[in-house]
């Protein structure tokens, strides 16, 4: 399972890099910039995104709005990472295609359980249209 992670916070990015790794995926590619995160995704097919709100240039919202006109990413799972818990957010968020959200500070374990439902329900989607 190929992830990508657009975070523009190193520390964050490092945290989110090795939370992911214990679940077991494959190869994780962190951006730091959504720029170099949107060519990433027209080179190559990630299996889940996790974005960040608060991007440089561009917030995480118009990233996945931009992400998901793009062939092969429109049922890929996009996990939202900030710290606005405003349901209006929340609401132009899953308008925008995010699928679930991750609350910073961000929470080891319920990150792993959200992440082990992510995968198992893509996962089982993959098996389902082979």
């Amino acid at each position: 399972m190929a992830v990508l992670i657009v975070e523009d916070n190193p520390t964050n990015g490092l945290i989110l890099r090795h939370l992911m790794a214990k679940t077991g995926s494959g190869e994780i590619v962190v951006c730091d910039d959504p720029t170099t995160a949107i060519q990433a995704c027209q080179t190559r097919r990630f299996d889940l995104l996790m974005v960040d709100h608060m991007l440089p240039g561009m917030t995480g919202l118009q990233f996945v709005r931009i992400v998901r006109e793009f062939d092969g990413f429109q049922e890929t799972p996009i996990v939202m990472v900030t710290a606005d818990a405003s349901a209006g957010l929340r609401e132009e968020a899953l308008d925008a295609g995010v699928n679930t959200f991750l609350t910073k500070p961000i929470e080891a374990l319920g990150f792993t359980q959200m992440m082990s439902r992510l995968i198992a329900n893509q996962t089982s989607c993959a098996a389902q249209s082979a």
